[in-house]
C-alpha cells in the first residue's frame, strides 16, 4: 500500500508520471513504454506502475490501493479539475475518498495529509464532508467475513458527498420505494435531504470494489432505509415497494 521506491520521487518525476498515466488511459502508450520513460528520470520501475495506474483509478472515479505521496496527489488532483473540469474532479475525488478509506482500514494509520488534499478540493464542489454517523446503520452484533473494512466502507459510500451528490442528481432526492421528497413537505429545510442506500451484498463486495453512483446507490428516506435493512441480505427497492403498494391497497 505504499509506493516502492528507493528513491525520492521528485516533483519532476511526479509531473512526467501524469503526463504518462494520461499518455496511458487513452491508449496513446503502452505500459511498458511510459514505465520505460519514467525510469529512464530516475523514478522506481514499481513505483512508475503505481502513479501510472493511480490517474487511469482517479479519471474514471475508481479505488485504488497503491498509495502516491501528498504533493502527487495534490498535482493529479489540480491538473484533472483544471483539465477535466467539475466532472472531472468529482470523479477523482471519489476514487481518492474510496483510496483513503480503504488504505486506512488496512494499514491502521490515519493519512491526514491526503485527507487535507481531499478536503480542499471538495471546497470547489461546494460540498461538505459528513461525518454523522447513524448508529442505526451498522449492527455491531454482526462479524463479516472480512471484518471491520465491510461495514465502514459500506456506510461511507453513502455519507460520501460526491457519491451522494452524483447519485441524487441521477435519481432526485425524493424516496425511490415510497416516493416521499423532504423539500415539498419541510420546505427549504427539507431540499436535498434523503438518506442514500448501499444496495451492494456486504457478500460480494472485495477489496477491489469501486463504487459506482448510479448503480450501486439509491435515495430512500430515513423510514425505508431501516425497513430495507430489517433482513439479510436487504431487501432489494423493487421489493420493499411491492410490499409498500400491497399494504396500500389493502
Amino acid at each position: 500500500m505504499t509506493a516502492r521506491t528507493n528513491t525520492k520521487i521528485s516533483d519532476d518525476m511526479i509531473a512526467k508520471s501524469y503526463e504518462v498515466g494520461k499518455a496511458y488511459y487513452t491508449e496513446k502508450l503502452s505500459l511498458k513504454d511510459g514505465i520505460k520513460q519514467l525510469t529512464k528520470i530516475g523514478m522506481n520501475s514499481n513505483s512508475a506502475a503505481d502513479y501510472v495506474y493511480n490517474y487511469s483509478n482517479l479519471i474514471q472515479g475508481k479505488l485504488f490501493q497503491r498509495t502516491t505521496n501528498t504533493f502527487a496527489t495534490d498535482y493529479y488532483l489540480g491538473k484533472i479539475y483544471q483539465e477535466n473540469g467539475i466532472q472531472g474532479l468529482r470523479k477523482a475525488l471519489l476514487s481518492l475518498s474510496q483510496h483513503i478509506d480503504y488504505y486506512e482500514d488496512k494499514s491502521g494509520t490515519s493519512v491526514k495529509k491526503r485527507r487535507e488534499v481531499y478536503l480542499k478540493y471538495l471546497k470547489l464542489l461546494d460540498l461538505e464532508s459528513n461525518e454523522t454517523l447513524y448508529p442505526d446503520e451498522v449492527d455491531h452484533t454482526i462479524r463479516y467475513s472480512e471484518g471491520k473494512s465491510k461495514q465502514v466502507l459500506v456506510n461511507t459510500y453513502e455519507r460520501n458527498p460526491v457519491a451522494r451528490q452524483v447519485c441524487i442528481e441521477h435519481y432526485g432526492a425524493s424516496c425511490r420505494v415510497c416516493d416521499f421528497d423532504f423539500e415539498k413537505t419541510f420546505g427549504e429545510m427539507g431540499k436535498g435531504f434523503i438518506h442514500i442506500h448501499h444496495a451492494v451484498d456486504l457478500a460480494t463486495i472485495g477489496e477491489e470494489y469501486s463504487v459506482d453512483p448510479t448503480t450501486d446507490l439509491i435515495p430512500v428516506c430515513p423510514n425505508c432505509h431501516a425497513m430495507l435493512h430489517r433482513q439479510r441480505p436487504a431487501y432489494a427497492i423493487n421489493e420493499l415497494r411491492k410490499i409498500l403498494n400491497d399494504r396500500k391497497r389493502r
